[in-house]
Formats: structure tokens, sequence, C-alpha cells
């Protein structure tokens, strides 16, 4: 066989170009995940949090992770951090499962659980990555669109359900791009009426007032994800995880790759559950700003959608183009994240919860690109 290397540099990147049809042809469908990911002043694309850590909390944990050999392996599954947050949930040791980020438990999950010809049911608009991760799976979706108001379709989800219990749901609630939020009994009706298993995305669960933890103990084939990028400021550990059956997790644990999550991960999720007080101090900050941040983008004409969740989706007014607003708030040093190519979200943009100072400069900025609109918003 001839090398790469070997061929004329015309010949080789034809050659290389060609390489990329070795992958499964669902594969090479797929688009990139791809982020913006240089310098701004106000980063309000990605739902972070927008506080750091306390320095002495980061030294401690600094010295946590100094403290260990760090040319051995870590522990299989991250057994100290494992044992920590199931405390913290009242749920067993084996209920628990940690990874390198939510998503990577998801990813595994529907793996596991769903398979090569298997059709998942995904509410739609919602997190793009699962169909990614069905893909993997060899997997199939089937999406439940929303209607106008853009709330989860529970409704039309339920109908599915009726017609074929046995294909399994991810449900992201509070929803990502949207901010909605299925409530409790409604999740319990799906649970009931569903024989397959139920994906329940809560990355934003600290943000929100609903808690479906206690669905855990009726139904089995409940699955929680969470996540420490959010309310936790720890984006950067790439670290979440999952509350299962212990069965279920005993299975999973079978094709989660070992040793998923680094030790200086896990020991700065310990370092942050076992001191608490600073992230609480963090979200009842971020709580106090949301209704702030939904009443500057209204007086600005934007129609903005319920959420229970650290961002908000708002749809430009009318007349106006959303891609105008978000180049003008980029030029000014302020990103937001442009989600209107998706189902149902044309004119629409997602805003992070972002920091007071955040708030003035994003008002700022859109008095100048949207003159006038401020005034004629306002009653």
């Amino acid at each position: 066989m001839t090398s790469v290397a070997s061929l004329a540099p015309e010949e080789a990147a034809a050659s290389d170009l060609n390489a990329g049809r070795l992958a499964r042809q669902e594969v090479r469908a797929l688009r990139r995940y791809h982020l913006d990911l240089s310098p701004c002043r106000h980063k309000l694309d990605q739902n972070e949090v927008p506080y750091d850590l306390p320095p002495p909390q980061k030294r401690r944990a600094v010295e946590r992770i100094a403290a260990r050999a760090w040319e051995r392996y870590p522990d299989f599954h991250a057994d100290g951090l494992r044992r920590r947050l199931a405390e913290r949930h009242g749920v067993p040791f084996d209920a628990v499962l940690v990874g390198n980020g939510s998503n990577e438990l998801l990813a595994t999950t529907l793996e596991a659980v769903a398979g090569p010809g298997v059709e998942v049911l995904v509410p739609v608009p919602t997190f793009g990555l699962y169909r990614v991760f069905a893909v993997r799976a060899g997997s199939s979706v089937r999406e439940v669109p929303s209607g106008e108001d853009l709330r989860l379709p529970l409704t039309a989800l339920d109908a599915e359900i009726e017609r074929d219990p046995t294909r399994p749901v991810i449900l992201c609630t509070p929803n990502n791009p949207t901010g909605d939020a299925a409530t409790v009994e409604s999740v319990e009706r799906l649970l009931e009426r569903l024989e397959a298993p139920l994906l329940l995305d809560n990355a934003y669960a600290e943000f929100c007032d609903l808690d479906y933890r206690p669905l855990l103990a009726r139904f089995d084939h409940l699955m929680i994800f969470r996540t420490f990028s959010k309310a936790w400021s720890l984006g950067g550990a790439r670290l979440g995880y999952l509350l299962a059956a212990p069965s279920l997790v005993a299975e999973l644990v079978k094709v989660k790759l070992p040793y998923n999550v680094g030790f200086p991960s896990a020991l700065l999720g310990e370092e942050v559950l076992d001191r608490p007080a600073a992230a609480e101090r963090r979200l009842r900050a971020i709580l106090g700003r949301r209704p702030q941040w939904r009443a500057m983008l209204e007086r600005f004409g934007f129609t903005v959608f319920p959420s229970q969740a650290n961002f908000w989706l708002a749809r430009a007014p009318h007349g106006v183009e959303i891609d105008a607003v978000r180049a003008g708030l980029e030029a000014r040093g302020i990103r937001v994240r442009d989600v209107s190519g998706g189902r149902g979200l044309s004119g629409c943009m997602r805003v992070s919860v972002g920091s007071g100072r955040a708030l003035r400069d994003v008002e700022a900025a859109l008095r100048e690109i949207l003159p006038g609109a401020s005034e004629e918003a306002t009653p």
C-alpha cells in the first residue's frame, strides 16, 4: 500500500480527502460541534456562570491535587466523588456514576440502552448533540416538534409513547436552548406509560424549582444527568454525573471507559461539594439577576421565552435581523449564541445570565444597535 507521505503533494491531499470515506455514512452527514472560543469581554454564549471559584478554594483544590501521586492512574470510577454525590442526593453509592462531563455519560448510556436500529424520541428544539449521541450508538432519532410557544411538546411526546412505548426518550429539562421545564407530574405520566429508558438531562437543575429526583425511587427506567459545569463553576473540569437504579448503573459501568475521570477533576468536584456555601452564594446572585436580564431584553422589544435555567431565549423584534444584533454585540466584545437555525427558532438568540456589569454593557450596546427600541417598547 502506498503511504500518503510518499505521494506528490496534490495526490496526498486527494488521498487525505478520500480517507474521510472510511467513516460511516451517518457520521459523515453530521456537522462538527464548534463555537468561537476567542477572547471577548462578556462571554454569554455557553451558559457558564460569570463567577470563578474563590481564590482560597482554588488554593485548597491545588493542594489536594499536588498531594496526589501523578504517575499513578486514578481509581476506576472516581469513587470518592461518587460517595459525596450519593450523600448529597440521598441515594445509594451504587446509584451514582461519574463521567468526563454529563455528555460523556449521555453518550455512553445511549450506546448501552439503545443501540443499532433503535429509534430514540427527542423533543425539538433541544441540545443538538443528542443526534450525535444517537449516531454513535447506531440509533436513529424521531423528532417530536414543539409548537409556536416553544414549550416542551409533552402531549405529542405522550402520544408517541402511546403508539410505541419501547423507544428510549431523551428529555432535556430545563430545556436547552428554550429554558422551558417539564413539571414533575408530566414526567411522572411519561414514565408510567414508557417501557424504555428515559434519559432526563437535568444540567440546569440548580437554577430550576422543580426536583425530579424523588421519581427515581419509583421508576427504575429513569436516569437523571447533572453537571458541575454550570452552577458549580467547573466548566473547565469537564465533570458530570448520573443518578439511576443501582442495577442499571452496574450495567453502565461495564461499558464506561475505566479511568474516565482524571483525579484533578474528581478532586475539584470533591472540593466544591465539601464546601458548597460559595456555590450557593453564586447561585443566589444569578437567580436574583435572571429577571433583570429578562426585563432588559423586553425593553428593547425582544420576545423572551419562559426559562428555568441560567439563560434566556430571545426573539428579535419585528423587522430586526437577529444576525445584525448578534454581530453588533460581537463588535462590542459581547458574545451571545445564535440559535436561529434551529427548528422553530427563527430570529432567536440565547443569552446567558451574566454579571451586573455584563447586564449594563449589553443594555448600553443594544441602545446603540437598536436606537429608539427601548423607548418604543416602554408602555
